[in-house]
């Protein structure tokens, strides 16, 4: 373990706000990108990164904005530093890169724009700002491409090294050999000048603060920054049990064919060092769900920093406690040809939830309560996106990624719900457009824009509800429209007895009368719209037609549960039913509520309904005596008084005598794992969800089965583990 040097003669204040002066520094950088880009992807929604790096490549601060880019914009330095070498660089001077194959970029959209740090002649670090940039040329408007078999079909491809400014002036050639392979020249120009904008901020910010605390100290207070950030995280990951732990998840649909693509993980925990090995995720596919190496390095952060580093100014010392490997030519780390727009929000997004299972899983066999709380559901992730591309009435063509597809929700945690429409693991401060800003930007006009109650996981703490939209063209004839919906099939698991979340999709109703709706003076709903035709979009589909009076309407994931459903506080269910966060059927058939009066009657439940608490009571034992075939009498009973009894810290506990359910004490065997002791039903997936009043796409294939596995205590009926199990045609063999 690197320690603090116990002799440092830096002052412990000073120090601290030449760490706080440099996260101020990347926040003013984000501030100035924000406000000198055209672009709502950054203004909006806040699609980008700014950093800060010492010469080597090492972070010095990072912005709280994406996660993932910290992988990105690490290996962009780091793979810049190695290209330029010894050739001279010079104050003024920026490079541009987006090739993730060369240059760690988490897809072709992602460009970095990373210019030097001069401390008059000696170089002192990197400003680094990436952004999501709506057009990168490639076959497909917006730069992703679900149609392209290899990367050369996706964008054009900028490796590290190539210089966008010269000693503060643009680099004619190359800003002219970029704009003649994009579709929206002018706004990408700008957008790039926005990212230079946000990097000479960052420099003239440090210089500064050099000037003021002068070069010795603040190299003193960096290099003492990293040992404190890595002391703490090791702290926290010496709390975890020693040991192996293994998962794994699915990529669902490469472009091309509906197969499930597996990505492995195990994590070896010793001492205060964890690694994380890929080995055994599926090889590259000819599809654009390949992930970067820099995508996946930032994949596997999005998670442990939350986990484990939630209160730790971020800098290098973070993530000097992990190791990542993974397999050349796997779908985690691929090499060209292989097409990659999309990895990072699908394989990527896997990465992310795969790690959220394994430090899940130590995290609830700590006694360390801090870390123990650590534990969660999983996260819908795996972005629902929908890029729409065309020429208005008044003939200009314009592009709209549609940033509404960060309204993904959060997994569950041990003490409260997850947040609705939270965005993605890695989204820290995810924004979602206003509805007025992109109908201003672009031809469409929303019908409605609602959470989806068809996709919570429910538990003891229910999961984040994701979104649903819904819009149709004004002002345009017709659109392209591209489509992904990674988190359709393979949805998002609970934990501790959580239920998994439901999935993503969307769907076009063809020739509608919305139109008429608005004439008459009302807004178009779903179940009042008539239409000639109901089409479900392929999970990936590119060049899907819209037109006038057609409705295009998507829905998102949401997260999984935390805690068996039957755990959950009856008035909070009460208070759900209500809000219409759920229907009657799921208060009464998964949290086994009974209402006074009858909650049974269709419409919205009034306020004045009251839990019946003995019948409620009654009826929680009768749905866990059914879960384990015997009879109400024969169970043991709950422990009120239990945290387990509200859902916290539900995990399956270990003492000297074995496993247990911390719910009633039952007993759950003693050997390396308790799973084997519980009551095992396999059902398939997209039935089960829909019976958990959750929405899910069914999986059609011959070679596999998409299950959910669901594991109760024999002794008290409780909900221990529920998650989504592939059995293939080899298992069941």
């Amino acid at each position: 373990m690197t320690t603090t040097h116990q002799h440092s003669k830096v002052d412990p204040v000073r120090l601290e706000v030449i760490r706080m002066r440099l996260d101020s520094i990347v926040e003013e950088m984000g501030i100035a990108m924000i406000r000198s880009s055209g672009s709502p992807v950054i203004t909006e929604a806040g699609d980008f990164n700014t950093a800060l790096f010492d010469p080597t490549g090492r972070i010095y601060a990072y912005s709280d904005f994406v996660q993932f880019h910290i992988g990105s914009g690490s290996v962009a330095v780091e793979e810049l530093v190695k290209v330029i070498g010894d050739d001279p660089i010079y104050p003024g001077d920026a490079f541009i890169s987006n090739d993730p194959h060369t240059s760690g970029a988490s897809h072709p959209p992602d460009t970095n724009i990373i210019s030097p740090i001069f401390a008059g002649e000696e170089l002192i670090g990197w400003a680094q700002s990436q952004a999501h940039l709506v057009d990168v040329g490639g076959m497909t408007a917006g730069g992703f491409a679900p149609g392209a078999y290899d990367c050369y079909s996706e964008a054009i491809r900028l490796p590290p090294g190539v210089k966008i400014f010269d000693r503060g002036e643009p680099v004619d050639a190359i800003r002219r050999l970029i704009l003649n392979n994009v579709r929206v020249p002018a706004l990408f120009w700008n957008d790039v000048r926005s990212l230079i904008a946000s990097n000479n901020t960052g420099i003239r910010r440090l210089l500064e603060t050099i000037d003021e605390f002068g070069i010795t100290e603040f190299k003193e207070c960096t290099r003492l920054s990293f040992e404190l950030a890595e002391k703490v995280v090791r702290s926290r990951i010496s709390e975890i049990p020693d040991g192996v732990y293994s998962a794994e998840e699915w990529t669902e649909h490469n472009g091309h064919v509906d197969e499930l693509f597996r990505v492995a993980c195990t994590m070896t925990k010793s001492g205060g060092q964890i690694d994380f090995d890929f080995t055994g995720s599926s090889p590259q596919t000819d599809g654009f769900v390949n992930c970067s190496y820099g995508a996946l390095v930032g994949s596997v952060a999005s998670a442990v920093v939350p986990i484990l580093a939630w209160d730790v100014p971020f800098n290098e010392g973070v993530m000097t406690a992990f190791e990542v490997k993974a397999e050349t030519g796997s779908i985690v780390n691929p090499v060209p040809p292989a097409p990659i727009s999309n990895g990072h929000l699908t394989t990527g997004a896997r990465v992310s939830r795969v790690i959220t299972k394994l430090l899940s899983e130590a995290c609830s066999r700590s006694s360390d309560e801090e870390i123990l709380g650590r534990s969660q559901g999983v996260w819908a992730d795996s972005w629902t996106g929908g890029i729409s591309a065309g020429t208005d009435d008044n003939d200009e063509f314009f592009v709209l990624f549609n940033m509404d597809g960060g309204g993904m929700g959060a997994g569950a945690q041990p003490v409260r719900d997850g947040l609705d429409c939270a965005g993605m693991m890695t989204q820290v401060n995810n924004m979602l457009p206003d509805v007025e800003m992109n109908e201003m930007l672009y031809p469409v006009l929303y019908l409605w824009k609602r959470l989806n109650i068809d996709s919570a996981g429910h538990g003891a703490h229910r999961g984040g509800l994701g979104l649903e939209f819904a819009w149709t063209l004004h002002g345009a004839q017709e659109v392209t429209q591209t489509v992904f919906a990674p988190n359709s099939a393979v949805v998002a698991d609970g934990f501790a007895g959580g239920l998994p979340g439901g999935g993503s999709g969307h769907r076009v109703l063809r020739e509608t009368d919305a139109a008429d709706g608005y004439r008459e003076g009302r807004v178009p709903q779903l179940e009042h719209l008539r239409y000639s035709a109901d089409e479900l979009l392929e999970i990936n589909q590119q060049s899907v037609p819209i037109r006038k009076n057609d409705v295009l309407v998507q829905w998102i994931a949401g997260g999984g549960g935390y805690g068996d459903p039957l755990l959950r506080d009856p008035e909070a269910v009460r208070s759900d039913l209500v809000d219409r966060y759920v229907t009657p059927a799921v208060a009464h058939d998964v949290y086994g509520v009974i209402l006074s009066p009858d909650d049974s009657a269709p419409g919205r439940v009034g306020s004045e309904v009251v839990v019946d608490v003995e019948a409620t009571a009654a009826e929680r034992t009768r749905i866990r005596a059914s879960r384990v075939s015997k009879a109400p009498g024969d169970l043991l009973t709950i422990e009120t008084s239990h945290p387990a009894a509200t859902g916290e810290f539900s995990a399956p506990k270990h003492d000297g005598s074995g496993w247990y359910c911390p719910a009633s004490g039952a007993r759950l065997g003693t050997g390396e794992d308790w799973r084997s002791s519980a009551v095992r039903t396999l059902t398939p997936a997209a039935r089960r969800l829909k019976e958990l009043g959750v929405r899910a796409r069914e999986r059609k294939s011959d070679t596999e089965s998409l299950l959910v596995e669901e594991l109760f205590s024999p002794e008290c009926g409780t909900l221990l583990s529920a998650r989504v199990v592939i059995e293939s045609e080899e298992v069941r063999a």
